[in-house]
Parts: C-alpha cells; sequence; structure tokens
C-alpha cells in the first residue's frame, strides 16, 4: 500500500507543477495563441521521443567515459559534458522540425520560447517521474520529499528555461533577411542551452565538495529565467506595436472596423469584449471574436513578416486568404 502511495505521490508531483507551469507560459502567449495541438505535440515529444533518444545516446556514450572509473570525475563528465549536449539536441529536433515544415505557425522570438518551454517541461515530468520514483524505491520518505521540492519547485524551471534559448534563436532567424544569421543564431542559442544546462548539471555534481556549487546552480538558472521572462515581457509588447501598426491599413481598406482594430490592438479590451459576449450574447458570439482577433492578429503578423524577412508568395498568399477570411467573418456576425 505504502508504494502504491508512493507512485501516485510521485505522479502528482511530477505533473501538477508542470501542468501549472504550462498553464503560466501559454497565457503570455496572449495576442496570437498557437494551434493547442500542436503545443501538445512539441510537449509530447519532450516528455517521450526526447527522453528516450536521450537515454539510449547517453548510455552508448556512457561507454567509453566508463574507463575513467566510478567516482566525481566520471560524474562530472557524464553529467557536465555528455548529458546537456545529448538532451539539449534531442529536444531541438521537434523545435527544427517545427522551424522547416510548419513555418507559418513559427513566428517570431516568442513563438519559439513558447515552444521551446512546452518541449522542456516535457521532458522535465517524464525526467522527473523518474527520479521521484528512484528515490521512493532507494532512500526515505524524506529524501523523496527533499529530490521531490528540489526538482519540481527550486529547478523546476530549468528544462523549459534550457530550451526557450533554442527557440529564442530560431524565433530570432524566422524574421531575418541576412543569410549568415539564419545559419549561425540557431546554432549558437542551442550552445547556450547546452552551456547553461552544463553550468547546472557540473554544479549539482560538485555538491559533495561544496554546496557553493549548488549555489552558483541556482544563481544561473534563476538568472537566466529572469532573462527569459523579461525577453518575454518586452516580445509581447513588440507583438502589440506590430498589430497596432500593420493593422491601419485594414481600417482604411474595409477589411475590419475601426471598432474591430479597436479591440485587437488592446488584450484588455480583447478580454472585456468576449467576456461581455460570453454572459449578455452567446456562446457562438464568444467563439467568433476569438476567432477574429486570432485572424487579425495572424494578418498582421505575417504582413510585419513580409516587410521585414520577405517571405515570398507565400506569405502574400498567406495575407490574402486571411484577409478574405476576416471579411466572410465580419459578414457572418453582422
Amino acid at each position: 500500500m505504502e508504494i502504491v502511495l508512493g507512485v501516485f505521490l510521485s505522479l502528482l508531483a511530477s505533473v501538477v507543477p508542470i501542468v501549472i507551469y504550462a498553464a503560466i507560459i501559454w497565457w503570455f502567449d496572449r495576442y496570437e495563441k498557437e494551434p493547442l495541438w500542436l503545443l501538445s505535440v512539441t510537449f509530447l515529444w519532450g516528455a517521450i521521443p526526447a527522453i528516450i533518444l536521450a537515454l539510449i545516446v547517453e548510455l552508448i556514450l556512457g561507454i567509453p567515459v566508463s574507463v575513467l572509473g566510478e567516482g566525481l570525475l566520471t560524474d562530472v563528465v557524464e553529467s557536465g559534458g555528455v548529458a546537456p549536449v545529448v538532451e539539449e539536441i534531442a529536444k531541438a529536433v521537434a523545435l527544427l522540425g517545427l522551424f522547416l515544415f510548419l513555418r507559418r505557425e513559427f513566428d517570431n522570438v516568442l513563438d519559439g520560447i513558447i515552444y521551446g518551454a512546452l518541449v522542456g517541461f516535457g521532458f522535465a515530468m517524464t525526467e522527473n517521474m523518474l527520479y521521484f520514483l528512484s528515490s521512493l524505491f532507494a532512500e526515505s520518505w524524506v529524501e523523496w520529499g527533499i529530490v521531490v521540492f528540489l526538482r519540481a519547485i527550486v529547478f523546476g524551471l530549468n528544462h523549459a528555461f534550457f530550451t526557450s534559448l533554442t527557440g529564442a534563436a530560431l524565433g530570432l532567424a524566422r524574421l531575418s533577411r541576412v543569410a549568415w544569421e539564419k545559419w549561425l543564431v540557431p546554432p549558437f542559442g542551442l550552445g547556450l542551452a547546452i552551456a547553461f544546462h552544463a553550468i547546472h548539471n557540473i554544479g549539482t555534481s560538485l555538491a559533495e565538495l561544496s554546496c557553493l556549487t549548488v549555489l552558483f546552480s541556482f544563481l544561473t538558472d534563476w538568472g537566466g529565467v529572469l532573462v527569459v521572462f523579461v525577453v518575454i515581457l518586452l516580445c509581447a509588447q513588440q507583438e502589440k506595436k506590430w498589430i497596432t501598426q500593420e493593422l491601419k491599413e485594414e481600417v482604411a481598406s474595409g477589411v475590419l472596423s475601426p471598432v474591430d482594430y479597436a479591440l485587437t490592438v488592446s488584450y484588455r479590451q480583447r478580454f472585456g469584449a468576449r467576456w461581455e459576449a460570453l454572459l449578455g450574447q452567446s456562446w457562438q458570439r464568444w467563439r467568433q471574436l476569438g476567432r477574429l482577433f486570432q485572424l487579425a492578429t495572424e494578418l498582421a503578423f505575417k504582413k510585419y513578416q513580409l516587410r521585414v524577412a520577405g517571405d515570398g508568395e507565400d506569405t502574400r498568399a498567406d495575407i490574402a486568404r486571411l484577409r478574405n477570411q476576416i471579411v466572410a467573418l465580419r459578414a457572418e456576425m453582422g
């Protein structure tokens, strides 16, 4: 019975914090929510294929490392040298796939951070579950509680932070017209993810020598998280600026009404309008308004991409399609 309880609590401890963290990061993507199915796919990639791939490769690479024998040096090499490289590349595969094959859903730096964080959260959930169960069967409840506190709370954002750096770099490359930036910025972002991951792992591996190494890992981890948080806020402001600028001519051309424009450029007014529709009108009206705001925001982003990154005929076709959809939806709404 105690084992069943321990497994249940380990499952809760690995899932509940991650769900909360993922919901928070999803909320920050305020103006143009990414498709839930795509967010789910990125999360599941981190939770299952990425971690399986990482475990297999780490086991293979661990064979030559094992010649060093058992001890602190081997732990440092495996955790600080092998694991960060393997795990960050495994997680980055999903982001690269999105960047190459689903570019329409990968608009900017904020999208990259969101997708990267979701992959990281999926990876962290499964990895935490394995660590919690290992601690449960090998140690006491006290040690189990310490492991849960450290991995789910103190360092709970780590994997999301690391992989968000790769995603942010891909998002930056998405909007670049300079060839060298498109080729060099993504590897640089991946390198940063690996570096921060390695710093964290080495710091925790050396904890038996000095608790200051764990403190250093803590400070670098949370310092990085704070920087990413500031970037998210700046990106949200930038997105609002794009929407405000790019949709002005859509009012003049009749695609949007002045009222639609005023609502679209303000997240607070969007929320208020949809809330009023839900309470005072109908569920259908609530959905229509959400669809209108989504289409208008996508239109603004595509126009910005065309103007800044020069995406070409595909983006022009997307812009024409979005304009037609907005006009049709407004006619349906009356």
